[in-house]
């Protein structure tokens, strides 16, 4: 601290960024700091997004940082009594560099890992403020902001990105089957979640954790040494699903990791315009609308600050449990130091992105704030893209590429917004985020997630204190209208299907059969017969696994609601009849006694009962 203390006493402030103190990760480094501040009259500087800053961590709640947290609150309340606490006036990152970058009696003091310091590389500056550098609890010192940016080289991306093998094994991993952490500790797999594209999610005998296992082929060496790096990183944070433990089978191959149990459904479920917020939560305001899009920015503020590019931002790629429960899923592919990510998807990616490969090159800060500033869109118009619009161009990437944003701030042009009620979400919004929403999307600047963060929390302090007289202001849908679907014309025609569920006996007993004929839970997941080890290697080119689709035990809502449609347009033919109408009267031989007679007086009905086991048959076939 000594060597420190001396190139302190040339300066007269600081300019402290909050990666810094969450880089240096040690409170005792940080007190003496502080108190060597008050002693000599060091003035501090913080940004507007301090606060925001230092809420996302809160929120996090990562064990390893509990600590620092509270040494930094405290170090806050000292700067403040001693009168030594300054705030800048700007909320974004590169605003805040440039409000001090020219003066030479200033030093900043900034952690390297953080997506800050690729921001104060951005700027070019070439001024002689002098910096800090705190890189994994060490302190670097530097004279002039162009010699730190000289010493300290951007990341380039690492040659494994492109290389496609993968590693070569036939196990196939199921209910029942234990696996092993990196550090030896047994993991079993109890039972099935889901199955995407990469692979499968388990739940594990521990309630809190579930295990993602890669399908074959799944692991490159991109992702085994992404993933190696994340789990060193250690983000043991409630609301980011991050690997928490690699998993390997009992002959040590890496199969997959463990992570954080989410819970809720997926964003893009739940926010699909009114009907889909009426059903999943029914007694939401616009508050909770607000409240729910802060939670997602906080975690995106939290990753920044350890230097993690999330790439493909989408709303399929979180899930929801209330607006204070949000938890970012799919955390494999996100961009950390040297390794990219692979994927993007075209809706949230800057058209200029769009024609490269996304493992060729690392996505800057930039590349981000246009992704989150179309979630955050998205997210309070509940689901609606900000370039979806009436009479427009024939595909939205073709309004993307041309910026043709159908909101004004004078609300001068309003002819092109969807008809659903968005203009009245646009008119309840502030002017701040009307404003900022017009020049990203119309005028092609960017904000920072953190200055969205505090856009959002203006906006939230109206909403609480209830600013607006209109009350139609905190609905969710503003101005809503429930409107009534016209009847549909009835053509007197019926399919094989809708005859056989035009009688209430009937549709029971389809329901009982098809139910009867679909596996049970237990018998889908019994665990399968494991093949023999392969040791493990990288070979080959990395090929989609080729999988079977899960059918569900139960109807899925659509062909639920769908069906019940049909029951109730062809129940009144059903009370009329009680079977299909019939054109011409069936003529029957007549025969005498016995078998004959039986036929004479029964032929309906053994028709009937061949008709309603051929439709069952129909079903069942069509239901699955």
């Amino acid at each position: 601290m000594a060597d420190f203390a001396e190139i302190l006493q040339g300066f007269r402030s600081l300019v402290v960024d909050y990666s810094a103190l969450l880089e240096l990760n040690d409170p005792g480094v940080l007190e003496a700091l502080i108190h060597y501040c008050t002693e000599q009259g060091i003035n501090i500087y913080i940004s507007k997004s301090f606060k925001a800053f230092h809420e996302c961590v809160l929120r996090a709640a990562n064990p390893g940082e509990k600590d620092m947290v509270t040494a930094i609150k405290r170090a806050m309340k000292n700067l403040v009594e001693a009168h030594l606490l300054r705030a800048s006036k700007s909320a974004s990152t590169i605003g805040f560099f440039l409000e001090h970058v020219g003066n030479e009696d200033e030093c900043f003091f900034i952690g390297r890992s953080g997506t800050a310091f690729s921001r104060l590389r951005s700027i070019n500056a070439q001024a002689n403020a002098a910096v800090f550098v705190i890189c994994d609890g060490r302190i670097r010192f530097y004279p002039s902001v162009a010699e730190c940016m000289e010493s300290e080289p951007p990341y380039s991306v690492n040659p494994i990105a492109g290389n496609c093998d993968f590693v070569a094994t036939d196990y196939n991993f199921g209910v029942g089957d234990i696996l092993y952490t990196d550090d030896g500790e047994q993991v079993t797999l109890t039972s099935l979640i889901s199955t995407g594209a990469e692979g499968l999610v388990f739940c594990t005998q521990q309630n809190k954790w579930v295990a993602k296992v890669y399908h074959k082929g799944g692991i490159t060496p991109l992702r085994w040494s992404k993933l190696m790096k994340m789990r060193k990183l250690e983000l043991d944070a409630d609301n980011v699903c991050w690997p928490h433990r690699l998993l390997f089978s009992r002959e040590n191959i890496p199969v997959g990791y463990l992570m954080k149990k989410a819970s809720g459904t997926t964003i893009s479920r739940a926010f699909d315009g009114p009907d889909a917020m009426e059903k999943y939560f029914p007694s939401w305001t616009r508050l909770h609308v607000v409240d729910s899009a802060l939670s997602f920015l906080h975690i995106m503020d939290y990753l920044h600050l350890h230097g993690v590019i999330v790439g493909d931002i989408q709303l399929k790629n979180a899930m929801i449990e209330d607006e204070e429960h949000l938890y970012l899923i799919d955390i494999d592919s996100v961009q950390y130091q040297d390794l990219p990510c692979p994927v993007g998807t075209e809706e949230f990616t800057r058209p200029e992105l769009w024609n490269k490969s996304f493992v060729s090159f690392l996505r800057r800060p930039q590349d981000e704030d246009y992704s989150i500033a179309i979630l955050v869109f998205s997210m309070l118009f509940c689901g609606q893209h900000p370039y979806a619009q009436r009479n427009g161009l024939e595909m939205l990437r073709d309004e993307m590429e041309v910026r043709s944003f159908p909101y004004t701030v004078d609300n001068s042009e309003n002819d092109r917004i969807p008809i659903g009620g968005y203009d009245k979400i646009w008119d309840a919004l502030t002017p701040e985020l009307k404003d900022m929403f017009v020049r990203v999307f119309k005028d092609g600047e960017l904000f920072d997630s953190v200055e969205w963060t505090i856009a959002l929390e203006t906006y939230r302090e109206k909403l609480a204190s209830h600013e607006w007289d209109d009350e139609e202001v905190y609905r969710v849908f503003p101005y809503q209208v429930a409107e009534i679907a016209p009847q549909v014309k009835k053509t007197g025609k019926m399919s094989v299907r809708e005859a056989v569920m035009s009688n209430a006996a009937n549709s029971q007993v389809a329901t009982d059969s098809y139910k009867n004929q679909m596996p049970s839970t237990q018998a889908a997941l019994e665990k399968p017969k494991r093949p023999q080890p392969v040791q493990p290697t990288f070979k080959g080119e990395n090929h989609a696994p080729s999988q079977s689709a899960v059918r569900p035990s139960t109807l899925q809502p659509s062909q639920a609601s769908a069906l019940a449609g049909r029951v109730n347009s062809s129940s009144a033919a059903a009370q009329r009849g009680n079977s299909a109408p019939v054109n011409e009267p069936v003529s029957v031989p007549s025969s005498s006694g016995g078998f004959g007679d039986f036929l004479k007086k029964n032929l309906l009905m053994l028709l009937f009962i061949l008709f309603v086991i051929a439709g069952i048959i129909v079903l069942v076939v069509m239901l699955t």
